[in-house]
């Protein structure tokens, strides 16, 4: 299996709800992780956190006007 299956195979499994579980579940590593430890460090958790959650909403949601 080369990498492109095996990266089209991924894409279909990442489904947009696995996405925002994981975002959200990075968010939530972030906010206990910048209380018990703070650091400068915590961003390189928050910004894929932040990136994977908003982009896993659907775009029908932003376009009701």
């Amino acid at each position: 299996m080369g990498f492109r299956e095996r990266h089209k195979a991924f894409q279909e499994w990442f489904t947009p709800k696995r996405r925002r579980r994981a975002g959200g579940a990075l968010l939530a590593i972030w906010a206990v992780g910048i209380c018990v430890y703070p650091g400068k460090h915590w961003i390189y958790v928050m910004m894929p956190g932040i990136i994977g959650f908003f982009s896993a909403w659907p775009p029908e949601l932003h376009d009701k006007r």
